[in-house]
């Protein structure tokens, strides 16, 4: 007995929408794939806060170059669990980075970094140099 042609179309277009749909969020939930962070300044130095719960301070690294903070950091599964009997697995292991460009210039030289309670904070300093003030063009 044949199964109705028009029905079993209708169950492959469900189907590939099903995975089309699981594979795009799949791929939008990676590419979001770090930390949260807050920036901030005040009249001296800009301020960077970024939530690593489960990340252990020899683990991140963090850089600025050209106003551009870098953090990057690695998280490690402490156990692997043989058992393959999982309802959901949403934790997150590996390495991961993030690029923030800064709001103010700010002296490279004077960076400081710390972490606490899944937290890390880096506070660099505004550049003291002046911005040239730019140039008027007169007009002909």
């Amino acid at each position: 007995m044949l199964a109705r042609p028009m029905m079993r179309a209708h169950d492959l277009f469900d189907e590939l929408d099903r995975l089309f749909t699981t594979q795009t969020s799949e791929m939008a939930e990676e590419a979001d794939y770090g930390p949260s962070v807050d920036v901030y300044q005040t009249d001296d130095e800009v301020v960077v806060k970024a939530q690593l719960p489960g990340v252990k301070k020899e683990d991140v690294e963090v850089s600025i170059q050209e106003n551009t903070l870098t953090i990057r950091a690695e998280t490690r599964r402490e156990e692997e669990i043989e058992d393959e009997g999982y309802f959901r697995r949403e934790l997150r292991y590996g390495t991961f980075a993030r690029r923030l460009p800064l709001p103010a210039a700010v002296d490279e030289q004077q960076v400081s970094a710390k972490m606490a309670d899944g937290v890390l904070e880096v506070r660099a300093a505004k550049s003291v140099e002046e911005e040239e003030p730019g140039k008027k063009i007169s007009v002909e």
